[in-house]
């Protein structure tokens, strides 16, 4: 806990908010890449093609493209967050800067000067490490969701044979 305190205090105000949305946006990649994983396996463990009815696979298919779809805009837009909230923290640690800048003597506006940018560079660090990592998961998912079409249009391959009259 103190690590993130310090975290917090190097980088100002703004790490809160970089703090809650990573705590949000991970949550639902791995949420998201579960679901994935649990919806191939189910697919894989239910028995021979000839069990499978045609209606049901379309079903899936719109169901996880669907859910796919409305989870990748969520965690498109807190991807893209991320660092608007390390450039907001930048915005922030530069106005301390310059403050630190007028009306003091040298001693303080050095260590004035050193603390604003320490605060910029850690809320840009911190917002551009939260989102990218985040980027790589959603495209990791949107392979799996790849893959596990493929895999629906194989078996409706298989039976769509069986279910012509």
């Amino acid at each position: 806990m103190k690590p993130l305190v310090e975290l917090v205090q190097r980088g100002g105000p703004v790490m809160i908010a970089i703090l809650g949305l990573s705590v949000i946006l991970y949550s639902r990649c791995f949420r998201l890449l579960l679901s994935l994983w649990r919806s191939s396996r189910e697919l894989d463990s239910r028995g021979s093609a000839q069990e499978r009815r045609l209606p049901q696979l379309r079903r899936e298919r719109e169901e996880v493209q669907e859910s796919f779809r409305q989870q990748r805009i969520a965690l498109g837009a807190m991807i893209a967050a991320a660092p608007l909230l390390g450039l907001l923290g930048t915005v922030s640690g530069m106005v301390t800067t310059f403050e630190s800048l007028s009306g003091h003597s040298m001693e303080k506006t050095m260590e004035g000067l050193a603390r604003g940018i320490s605060e910029v560079l850690v809320a840009t660090e911190s917002g551009l490490v939260v989102a990218i990592p985040a980027l790589m998961v959603v495209h990791i998912a949107n392979g799996s969701v790849r893959r596990y079409m493929q895999k629906l249009n194989r078996i409706e391959r298989s039976v769509l044979p069986d279910a012509s009259p």
